[in-house]
This record gives C-alpha cells, sequence and structure tokens, in this order.
C-alpha cells in the first residue's frame, strides 16, 4: 500500500512538473533589444514565454523608448516602467535580491486593467561592455 501511495505521489509530481514548462519560443530580438534601450543594460533572456503573441512583438518594436517614461521605485529592491500601448498594458519590472550580482527585468503584459499580469520575457541585466579605447 505505502508503495502504491508512493508511486502516485510520484507520478502526480512528474505530470505537474510538465504542465508548468509550456514550450516556449525563444525571446525575439526586437524585444531584447528594447529592453536594453530602456534600462540601458544588456539584457540577457533566460525565460521565454509562450504567452508572446505577434501582435505584442509588433506594438513592443514600434514604440520608442521615451514612451516607457522614467523608472519608479517601489522599495528598495525593485523598480518599474509602464507604458499603456493602445488598449494594452505593460511592465518591465526589474529587481534585485539582496544577495544576486545583477538584477532581473521581467516583460508582463496586462490584456485589461483588471486582468492579472502575463510574463512574456525574463532575464538578467548586465553592465554594457565598455568599448576599449583605441
Amino acid at each position: 500500500m505505502n508503495q502504491l501511495v508512493s508511486l502516485i505521489t510520484v507520478l502526480l509530481m512528474g505530470s505537474s512538473a510538465v504542465a508548468q514548462t509550456k514550450p516556449a519560443t525563444p525571446t525575439p530580438p526586437k524585444v531584447v533589444s528594447l529592453i536594453s534601450d530602456i534600462t540601458d543594460k544588456r539584457f540577457e533572456p533566460d525565460t521565454a514565454y509562450a504567452a508572446l503573441s505577434e501582435e505584442d512583438q509588433t506594438l513592443l518594436s514600434k514604440e520608442p523608448v521615451a514612451n516607457w517614461g522614467l523608472a519608479q521605485e517601489s522599495g528598495q529592491f525593485m523598480t518599474y516602467y509602464n507604458p499603456i500601448i493602445g488598449t494594452r498594458s505593460y511592465q518591465l519590472l526589474i529587481t534585485k535580491a539582496p544577495k544576486a550580482e545583477f538584477p532581473t527585468a521581467t516583460l508582463l503584459r496586462f490584456v485589461t486593467p483588471k486582468s492579472k499580469p502575463e510574463p512574456i520575457a525574463r532575464g538578467t541585466l548586465k553592465p554594457k561592455a565598455e568599448e576599449k579605447a583605441k
């Protein structure tokens, strides 16, 4: 009986892990470039989400960096940018854990004002490599 319970537990854990890992396409270069331009740091994506649609890519790539506004702080370890593009709202959330070397950036999309945020891309922000003097 104990073996049966153990087997069912292992199967349930395995199936929930598979359900959480959705296949996703890599973060498009336009989105990587946009996040790098907004933060003035090099964005290295580590997670892409299937929620990123062609419409999002088109809207984000056409939106000037100036429309993202100034960074707003929310506590000591979190900063965010909020643009509204057409009927969609986006948020670039930057967090830095106290012991982390580099901050993490997460691009979120809000389909409606009351909807839950949907993550689009996530990655690490690293300093841009300084050009060597010739």
